[in-house]
């Protein structure tokens, strides 16, 4: 997720955020849907591309195009009988098309719920697909620079199976404060703290939640049907 990563005096606009990140991530079902399963995914890839509004003017740009790649080891099924099998791994690949002007713009993208074939040793050439979701929906990068969230919804549907729903979540893109260490996250209720080192409703990055150094930005999905 691409913003500017220093947060100096966003803490009350973060504070503020809460109770819609709240929202966001615990989800209200319109068709009295239930809550059948947890993702927590982080972003390890991304590729940017920013389009102009005219072909050859390159001063004016209208649209935020990308391709990410997330991974995830936090699975929970949060109904019997779920496609989601808690302790899962998984895997999502999606594309993005944001319009600069509103901030919001579709997403889709693929999901793959794996399961660890030998648990014996830590690899990725050890997991097995056990099931497929096709999701479509919007991200709103609105809140993005001044909350460090942004949230995601829409639809999803499993391959092979007649299963299909909504989804609702929430991306906490990890951000530095002056005059203390590490990075943090917007830590909605529900969530867990990885690193267990809170402050109010901040959570310290984990030290697990790096790559080459650079902290992860952090998704958090519920699916219902």
């Amino acid at each position: 997720m691409f913003i500017e990563r220093n947060v100096r005096s966003r803490l009350l606009s973060v504070w503020l955020a809460l109770v819609a990140v709240a929202v966001l991530v615990l989800p209200v079902p319109a068709r009295a849907e239930t809550p059948v399963g947890q993702l927590v995914l982080y972003e390890v890839n991304e590729a940017l591309r920013l389009k102009p509004a005219r072909h050859d003017d390159t001063a004016e740009l209208s649209r935020r195009l990308a391709q990410a790649s997330l991974l995830g080891v936090d699975v929970r099924a949060l109904a019997a009988n779920s496609l989601f099998t808690d302790g899962a791994f998984v895997k999502a690949d999606a594309s993005s098309n944001v319009d600069m002007a509103t901030g919001r713009g579709p997403v889709r993208g693929t999901i793959q719920l794996l399961k660890d074939i030998d648990p014996t040793r830590n690899s990725l050439d050890t997991l097995l697909v056990t099931g497929v979701l096709e999701i479509r929906g919007e991200l709103d990068l609105t809140t993005a620079k001044s909350t460090a969230t942004a949230p995601i919804t829409g639809r999803w549907r499993a391959e092979y199976r007649r299963e299909h729903g909504t989804f609702s979540g929430v991306f906490l893109i990890p951000f530095a404060i002056d005059g203390m260490d590490g990075y943090y996250y917007v830590n909605p209720p529900g969530c867990d703290c990885k690193s267990g080192k809170t402050m109010g409703y901040l959570c310290k990055v984990d030290v697990t939640e790096f790559v080459l150094g650079i902290p992860l930005t952090k998704a958090v999905v519920i699916f219902s049907k």
